[in-house]
């Protein structure tokens, strides 16, 4: 039988995935009994994913002092789960319950990964303030995440740029947006080993 050992490298995670993926295990590991204390921390562990949640929201306008602070803190959080995997790993010492308790992916795991099916049923509502916009789809079966995406550009090409926020839930609401302006939106499910899938774009004018 196979050892089983945890996942130590995440760089083939996109952005908004990665940042799905580190709260997921911050969740899993909070009050978890199998592992009460970590190295990192929780607490160093879970500001450093802040950080980097932070930068990759910044750098969503393509700034590029932005984008090389999100360059840096994005190390920093790879950094952080490999030395992470390797700390639950001594503690768990192989047992594969424990293991999988810990939010992070197994490494060989041997089952096929379901198929990862795009959300249903989009719908963008006002908020209850100018401004703000309320995305919202029907759960997409597999999916562990959700990412909420929009775009002001007039022109949608490859190089739109678009504002994204990694959610738990199938809902998520923007607030601070220019009233008055059409946005294109899209949706996508985030599945547990980092495959996406995405709605079609629909558009809306900001109250």
């Amino acid at each position: 039988m196979k050892r089983t050992i945890l996942l130590r490298d995440y760089n083939k995670f996109n952005d908004a995935v990665l940042d799905a993926k580190a709260q997921s295990i911050i969740s899993a590991l909070t009050g978890n009994a199998n592992f009460p204390v970590t190295a990192p921390t929780l607490a160093i562990f879970t500001g450093i994913k802040n950080t980097y949640s932070a930068s990759f929201a910044k750098a969503s306008n393509r700034d590029r002092t932005a984008v090389a602070q999100k360059k840096v803190a994005k190390a920093a959080l790879l950094a952080n789960l490999n030395l992470l995997a390797i700390n639950l790993e001594s503690i768990a010492l192989g047992d594969r319950v424990k293991l999988v308790s810990s939010g992070m992916e197994i490494n060989n795991e041997s089952e096929s990964v379901p198929a990862l099916s795009a959300p249903t049923d989009m719908q963008l509502t006002d908020g209850i303030n100018i401004g703000e916009m309320r995305f919202t789809v029907k759960a997409a079966p597999q999916a562990v995440a959700y990412v909420f995406e929009y775009t002001v550009d007039a022109v949608l090409t490859e190089d739109s740029k678009w504002i994204s926020k990694t959610a738990s839930t199938r809902e998520y609401l923007f607030t601070g947006l220019t009233s008055g302006v059409r946005i294109f939106c899209r949706v996508g499910a985030i599945g547990r080993k980092g495959q996406e899938a995405f709605t079609s774009i629909i558009s809306r004018i900001v109250q």
